[in-house]
């Protein structure tokens, strides 16, 4: 049974396939020119979805000696990027106000995560063409607001426990002609499965992936791992990964090297997923995914469950773009999913939202409206007490400076932590992000 959604998935490889057939002749040549490696800033941005990054590259000349001096580094930066080193600094501090409900009525939470990121392509010195070396630290400090205001589903995709940690670390091969990328090492599974490209800027986690894929290796737990993404045309790709599962019986993954993926728990989690994207006048992209976990697992009545999985699906698209100006555009997002109720907290899932990219031009600004609601367990001993956790989360962000951004962000909270017990929650909470 573990096994039966990727049978299913199957299923969707199949018909995404037959979809791409009927792809006309011209389709089909530009998406054969667009099987390419993704580019440094391509791959940073990847990793980095779930920030509020800048809409465009960091231009150092625009800050005048600022710039020159802290953002370029004197044109230190600028020279190594020319040997193929890119390096990326991005500060992220929240400020939460539990306006009303949940644990905490009226409390506060303070956190910041900095991600310093190093990228390097490996054709400039090493002559190695499609290779791709990446590293990412992590700094993790303050209060987890989402345990401290009694919610299920982590409103703000940064909380975590203080850390301080080699986040990620992995190789990636591109195979020119072939339409394949391989990538090795301990590897954040949401910047290749999973991912809602339309909802990475909202701060709630849930719209970013679905939260019934509990086990999946992400922030702030990483994992060590091999992924494959394969181009076959038509637009359509198909993805599937294998990662160190120990996460499941509680090892910090993101804190930890390689030693569990060789000395035990020798539980592995597997993912494969089919997308099918399309960008004409109004690009998007949809795509089916199952997961599966092999290891030995905690039911909520206090037995034991030798393995489990669930199945995913996400569809993203662009509804409207200005005649008059550039970039600006409201693209929406839907995703589903379901998971295994006697041992996952969340039984399934309904995400939904709206994004409209530069609303204000000169404020490089995003405005966006999303709800997701989230299943929960009923099974004896899950601790429920409502049978689903809602969020409807309202942000805009905007540019401060070329290297600063803010984000005020409100959400409603509907039977937070699925305790009846606790007053439906609102929580007001400014981001802002600092790129350097």
């Amino acid at each position: 049974m573990m096994f039966l959604p990727f049978v299913l998935s199957g299923g969707a490889f199949v018909g995404l396939l037959q979809r791409a057939e009927i792809v006309s002749a011209s389709a089909e040549t530009r998406d054969q020119a667009a099987v390419q490696q993704p580019d440094l800033e391509t791959l940073v941005q990847n990793d980095l979805r779930k920030r509020d990054v800048p809409l465009e590259k960091l231009d150092a000349s625009r800050s005048g000696w600022f710039g020159r001096f802290v953002l370029d580094w004197g044109g230190g930066r600028r020279r190594l990027e020319d040997l193929g080193l890119s390096i990326e600094m991005l500060y992220t501090t929240d400020g939460s106000y539990a306006v009303a409900g949940g644990a905490d009525p009226r409390g506060t939470a303070l956190r910041g995560l900095l991600d310093v990121t190093f990228t390097y392509d490996t054709e400039p010195a090493l002559g190695v063409r499609g290779g791709t070396l990446h590293a990412g630290l992590q700094w993790i400090n303050g209060a987890d607001g989402s345990g401290r205001f009694g919610v299920a589903q982590a409103f703000s995709n940064i909380d975590s426990e203080h850390r301080f940690q080699l986040g990620r670390v992995w190789y990636e091969q591109f195979v020119e002609g072939a339409g394949t990328r391989v990538r090795l090492g301990k590897i954040d599974a949401n910047s290749l499965f999973a991912y809602v490209e339309s909802g990475g800027q909202f701060i709630h986690s849930s719209m970013g992936f679905s939260p019934t894929i509990y086990l999946m290796p992400t922030y702030p737990d990483a994992a060590f791992g091999l992924a494959v993404v394969q181009s076959v045309g038509g637009g359509v790709e198909l993805r599937a990964g294998v990662f160190d599962g120990s996460f499941a019986r509680g090892v910090r993954t993101g804190q930890d090297g390689p030693q569990t993926v060789f000395r035990g728990p020798h539980d592995l989690f597997f993912i494969g997923e089919a997308d099918l994207a399309w960008d004409d006048d109004s690009p998007g992209r949809a795509g089916f995914g199952a997961w599966a976990h092999d290891g030995d697992l905690e039911r909520f009545d206090g037995g034991t469950e030798h393995g489990t999985a669930g199945l995913y699906a996400l569809l993203e698209q662009r509804v409207w773009s200005s005649a008059r100006v550039e970039g600006r555009h409201v693209d929406g997002f839907v995703q589903l999913g379901w998971a295994d109720a006697d041992v996952s907290p969340f039984e399934n899932h309904l995400g939904l939202g709206a994004q409209w990219t530069n609303a204000f031009t000169s404020r490089q600004d995003r405005l966006g409206l999303g709800l997701t609601r989230a299943g929960l367990s009923g099974a004896p001993g899950a601790g429920f007490t409502e049978n689903a956790e809602t969020a409807v989360e309202l942000f805009y962000g905007f540019e401060l400076a070329p290297w600063v951004r803010a984000k005020p962000d409100l959400q409603y909270v509907r039977n937070p932590g699925g305790d009846a017990a606790l007053d439906d929650a609102w929580i007001a909470t400014l981001r802002v992000t600092f790129s350097l």
